[in-house]
């Protein structure tokens, strides 16, 4: 009986050293940055800060910089998890079912998940070079047209960031995707195919019923990351021209380590922890009502 209550308490002990490291590393620094947001504080001048409420809050809310960095954000999360979504199922869609060197294709697809974002933002940024990038040289080579500044226009900048954000994320879609595509019963399709229906009524009114909880919980996921966005977009564009590129996480960067206002800059990390929050929940509440149906 005393050996067991000793082993007990030993199994409680040897997770002390564990949850203080997660205490350290994530609950101290929650709560530090929070009352952060709440005062003046400058990492260049420490000593001297007041506490200020919810001044920082305020001033976030009607900051036009950080308005434009908001929709930003949004365009971006919604335009690259859309386009990686609607390519996901349609390449999974071809890839579920047999073909010879399918294992071949399902390896490279790997390969954009596997670079890391800061090398897939600077390999990018030499294609897209005005001057010497490869898409200009085509554009110039075959159909005589002086190419654009892909980076360097407005107009341009923002649909170059999203189409590399598909470029390197379409192959989670797919695989998740076609994971849910292989673990689907086959006796609703057998029946459907029995009673006369096309492919595409077979897709539309058996698979996607069936595959929306995966469909809910990958678009969910992928948001999340997609939310945090920062490497690729601060090496492709900077944030720029001007703010056309700037999302909240470049937004947060940028004050937090160019301008020193520590204080403000919490609590814009708090206002995007607060949306992400909502949009992350409203898709938990659809995903449960969904599944539970």
């Amino acid at each position: 009986m005393i050996k067991n209550q000793e082993s007990g308490r030993l199994k409680y002990l040897l997770f002390v050293p564990t949850m203080l490291v997660l205490i350290s590393m994530t609950i101290v620094p929650f709560i530090f940055s929070l009352l952060t947001s709440l005062t003046n504080y400058k990492a260049t001048e420490p000593e001297r800060w007041s506490f200020v409420g919810l001044d920082n809050f305020v001033r976030a809310l009607t900051d036009k910089d950080v308005q434009i960095s908001f929709l930003n954000t949004v365009i971006y999360v919604g335009c690259a998890v859309f386009f990686e979504f609607i390519l996901g199922i349609l390449i999974a869609l071809l890839l579920n079912r047999k073909m010879k060197g399918i294992s071949v294709i399902r390896m490279l697809l790997l390969l954009p998940m596997m670079a890391t974002p800061v090398a897939v933002g600077l390999m990018w940024r030499w294609l897209f070079n005005t001057d010497f990038g490869i898409f200009n040289y085509y554009l110039s080579a075959w159909f005589g047209i002086t190419g654009p500044n892909w980076l360097g226009d407005h107009a341009l900048a923002m649909p170059v960031v999203v189409l590399v954000d598909i470029w390197q994320w379409t192959p989670f879609m797919v695989l998740s995707l076609l994971a849910g595509l292989q673990s689907l019963p086959d006796d609703p399709v057998e029946a459907a195919w029995m009673d006369g229906a096309s492919p595409l009524q077979l897709f539309w009114h058996v698979t996607l019923p069936q595959l929306r909880p995966v469909i809910l919980v990958v678009l969910l996921i992928r948001m999340i990351d997609a939310f945090k966005s920062f490497d690729v977009v601060w090496t492709l564009t900077n944030g720029g021209p001007g703010l056309s590129t700037e999302l909240l996480s470049l937004r947060v960067y940028r004050v937090a380590f160019k301008f020193w206002e520590t204080g403000y800059a919490s609590a814009i990390s708090w206002l995007f922890l607060i949306l992400v929050i909502v949009i992350t929940s409203q898709f938990i509440r659809f995903l449960y009502r969904e599944t539970s149906k």
